[in-house]
């Protein structure tokens, strides 16, 4: 199930519209609602129309996306990149504009459903430098082998292929890391040949939402 929450009558009903027949939908209006919702109906998906007003503060909802055993796509009339890093670090699984396009909102939902991530393309770069940037190359070659396990993107790939998806989702090319590894660059595509197989990516930008995805 879709949860809908939004005070606006008119967002909902295109929600609606485009949802309506692919998800079982249900509609709130407010916080106390939303909370109430969660509780009852454990949805899939929330689609959060986010207005201080009826829902609270950023720092407020980024509480209730983390407590929550669900997904949360956040939606707002103007998208900023510092609050997409907020809730995206929360654990929201969707940041975009409220007026999405109609047929992007049934892709948002299965996306997001599947458990992967939906954010503009724009949004990326700063996604990118909190979440891998700011890391040091030392802690993303040396992640310890559980913590590799326990990530949906990591599990299934040799250290090799771990190290490697990692560099590349902080943005490096295949010569840095030929470089930092030692290997060929001839060696850092195959392993990206395999890297994009295994983990069902056609491509870096791809891979590095996967990775942002579990961080």
């Amino acid at each position: 199930m879709i949860l809908l929450a939004s005070p606006s009558q008119k967002i909902c009903r295109r929600w609606r519209n485009a949802l309506a027949g692919h998800f079982p939908l249900h509609q709130v209006t407010d916080r106390q609602h939303l909370l109430l919702s969660l509780r009852e109906h454990n949805p899939n998906v929330v689609f959060l129309d986010h207005t201080e007003k009826h829902f609270g503060p950023t720092r407020l909802v980024c509480k209730i996306i983390k407590m929550a055993a669900t997904k949360f796509v956040v939606l707002t009339a103007d998208p900023q990149t510092d609050e997409a890093v907020q809730f995206i670090k929360a654990g929201a699984k969707g940041y975009c504009a409220s007026n999405l396009d109609i047929p992007l909102l049934c892709k948002a939902a299965r996306v997001v459903s599947s458990g992967e991530i939906w954010i503009g393309r724009k949004m990326l770069p700063a996604l990118f430098d909190e979440f891998v940037h700011t890391a040091s190359n030392a802690d993303i070659i040396a992640m310890p082998p559980h913590h590799a396990a326990a990530s949906n993107v990591y599990s299934g790939l040799s250290q090799r292929e771990r190290e490697i998806t990692s560099l590349v989702a902080s943005g490096q090319q295949n010569k840095f890391i030929s470089s930092k590894l030692h290997i060929s660059e001839k060696t850092v595509k195959a392993h990206l040949t395999t890297i994009f197989k295994k983990l069902n990516v056609e491509g870096r930008t791809q891979l590095a939402l996967a990775v942002i995805g579990t961080r």
